[in-house]
């Protein structure tokens, strides 16, 4: 089975949570661009950039040049998503994911944190990305990854205590793509694949 993800859901809910955060807006329980290999969408300088472990690959300059400017994009999205469910803003939500997320996911993946937030739930924790493969055809890319979302989950605002069944799993396995678009790589979904997979 597959599931949109990022980190909004319980057992299985709960990692479309975790996973709605990680990802982008066609969700709900979770979450789900197009740019020129020629420069990467602005990141704002608050954000700290998630760790990313990937498995070394072979291939001509240009390839490796693309590869890396998604995962950037990637792990930039990943971190502002934390940011946007910080500020507790609509508005600064979408002003932080901007520069990553297609422009057609951004009030999905708003409406979720919105509904989240209005439950006086918290997100903690952060993704941890192990980056599997990236294929770059073109104007899209697929990057999949086997991530450890164990460090993360939902809390109740009010008292702090975890809500039950949000946290997160030691490796979700994910596949995200994205599409360049007005020379910037942005990401278009993110599926979470339900089988095992290894970091």
């Amino acid at each position: 089975m597959t599931v949109l993800r990022r980190p909004y859901a319980a057992p299985r809910r709960c990692h479309r949570r975790i996973a709605a955060a990680v990802a982008v807006a066609a969700l709900l329980a979770a979450c789900g661009g197009t740019a020129p290999a020629a420069g990467l969408p602005a990141r704002p300088a608050r954000l700290a950039v998630p760790t990313v472990r990937t498995r070394a690959t072979t291939g001509t300059a240009a390839v490796t040049s693309d590869r890396q400017q998604v995962i950037a994009v990637l792990a930039g999205y990943t971190a502002a998503l934390s940011e946007a469910d910080k500020s507790r803003s609509a508005a600064a939500a979408r002003r932080l994911l901007q520069p990553y997320l297609a422009a057609s996911r951004i009030a999905g993946v708003v409406q979720t944190m919105s509904q989240i937030w209005a439950r006086g739930e918290v997100f903690f924790g952060q993704d941890i990305l192990h980056v599997q493969s990236v294929t770059v055809t073109g104007q899209s890319a697929f990057v999949h990854d086997c991530d450890n979302t164990s460090g993360m989950g939902l809390a109740y605002e009010s008292t702090g205590q975890l809500v039950p069944g949000s946290a997160g799993v030691s490796e979700l396995n994910v596949v995200t793509r994205l599409d360049l678009a007005g020379g910037r790589w942005l990401v278009q979904f993110q599926l979470i694949e339900d089988v095992p997979c290894t970091a």
